[in-house]
């Protein structure tokens, strides 16, 4: 007798489908085997793939995996599967409050009128990065920006944060994939996430962003909470929030066809959340076996 479970696929930073980042979530993940959770990732081939469990700590527990490894947090998946399960009836927000276990810890999650959903990242760590600026411009393909120099930012996954001089440049990058997983990996990085700030101060959208983490199955991330978090940390770190103000919205995906906006605030050194809308694209059952 054939095995199924309850499946929704996700669009995340986005109330348009297909504008965002898709997530598998397996609603019920209950006696699968970590080897059977690598396989599904395998098969979605989306940038995650989550599979949410029971928790004595949390509302739930959520394991998340790319096609190749499993992370111990990541941004749009969180956001995407806290949507799956409160959409699902799983969950009920306790004053628009939820708890998530993953094998960062706790992830505080919070619901907006609006129907948005934040969570608040892991403690950022910055550290420096000890990387040959040349090299990593050759890399993604433009010269660095003058200013801050790239950092490393451990936000669960740790990300290699790089800033180029404008909207412009960032938009034309043509990234040299082998190259920034041979940095990636020298530097103990899941990929490089390069950002520009917006020339005009008034504009909606402050910051644009892209991503690459070659090495965990991922070209290009379409929109990447975690790497946003990573950002939002270094642009604290580094003195740029006078630019961008504590809370922003950042662009991503927009070379790949897609409109995804995240929301990111600031609140402290040790405290960052990322947020944004959802919408279910998919919903049904995934035949196991």
């Amino acid at each position: 007798m054939s095995r199924s479970v309850a499946f929704k696929q996700v669009d995340v930073f986005t109330t348009v489908p297909f504008l965002g980042n898709p997530v598998a979530v397996i609603l019920d993940a209950t006696g699968l085997s970590t080897e059977e959770m690598r396989r599904v990732a395998r098969w979605t081939n989306l940038s995650e793939t989550t599979f949410v469990l029971p928790s004595q700590h949390a509302d739930y527990r959520l394991r998340i995996f790319t096609p190749l490894n499993e992370l111990p947090f990541a941004g749009h998946p969180t956001l995407g599967s806290a949507h799956a399960v409160i959409e699902a009836g799983l969950v009920t927000p306790k004053e628009g409050r939820l708890t998530q276990e993953c094998e960062a810890g706790l992830i505080l999650l919070r619901t907006e009128a609006d129907g948005r959903v934040f969570a608040r990242a892991p403690t950022p760590s910055v550290r420096p990065a000890n990387v040959d600026g040349a090299r990593l411009a050759a890399a993604i393909g433009t010269p660095l920006a003058t200013g801050p120099v790239p950092l490393l930012v451990d936000v669960g996954p740790v990300w290699l944060i790089v800033q180029v001089s404008n909207v412009a440049s960032l938009s034309a990058l043509r990234p040299d994939l082998v190259a920034i997983d041979t940095l990636s990996r020298e530097v103990g990085a899941i990929g490089v996430s390069a950002f520009a700030i917006a020339s005009d101060a008034s504009a909606a959208e402050r910051v644009r962003v892209r991503t690459w983490a070659p090495g965990a199955g991922v070209p290009e991330d379409p929109a990447c909470g975690s790497c946003n978090a990573a950002l939002g940390a270094y642009l604290g770190a580094t003195g740029l929030l006078s630019r961008t103000g504590r809370s922003y919205v950042a662009s991503q995906g927009r070379e790949m066809g897609r409109d995804a906006l995240i929301a990111v605030s600031v609140k402290s050194p040790e405290e960052v959340e990322i947020g944004g809308h959802a919408v279910t694209v998919v919903d049904g059952s995934m035949r196991l076996d």
